[in-house]
């Protein structure tokens, strides 16, 4: 038999298991993709509604392609399609995180690929102008983007067990 010489009052914290590390893990991702989705939807939308219509049109003229006569179909790209995506995440991750993380790949995606478009169109504007702050958000965007789908993957394979992608999993956890 054993005797305890630690002091009167003194608490030991049990030592942790798989499974709650597992747990906190799960919770961190959702946590960050929950943050990263409310960071796109609130400056998506923002920037939808207010900064790209005010933009002077000769931008749309500076890159590889001129595709959009006007900002119409840009402004709806990023506040619908990147916007609307980052907040379905931002709720879906929260309550059903299985679809949360297949949500956070598509907004993660769709924002990569509103980016690249606008490369296209607008030029890279870190070498158009690298001495203002404005013209990384390109970057800052590619970046959150590609952190986004990353952990929507993440989160995927703590969810399924699996990294395999498989429309049987998503489809139930709809149900």
């Amino acid at each position: 038999m054993s005797v305890d010489t630690r002091p009167l009052g003194t608490y030991v914290t049990p030592a942790r298991t798989g499974n709650d590390a597992r747990r906190d893990l799960h919770w961190g991702l959702r946590g960050t993709i929950a943050a990263l989705a409310a960071f796109i939807a609130l400056t998506a939308i923002q920037g939808a509604i207010f900064v790209v219509p005010t933009m002077p049109r000769s931008v749309l003229r500076q890159g590889i392609l001129a595709l959009f006569p006007d900002f119409t179909v840009p402004a709806l790209a990023l506040g619908v399609l990147c916007g609307g995506a980052a907040l379905v995440t931002l709720v879906t991750v929260l309550v059903q995180p299985h679809v949360g993380a297949f949500a956070a790949m598509v907004a993660g995606a769709l924002m990569i690929g509103f980016e690249l478009v606008e490369i296209v169109v607008v030029g890279f504007t870190p070498l158009q102008t690298p001495d203002q702050f404005p013209a990384w958000l390109q970057v800052v965007y590619l970046l959150v983007g590609g952190v986004l789908m990353i952990l929507g993957a993440r989160l995927w394979k703590v969810e399924t067990g699996s990294s395999a992608l498989r429309w049987l999993s998503l489809k139930t956890a709809l149900h």
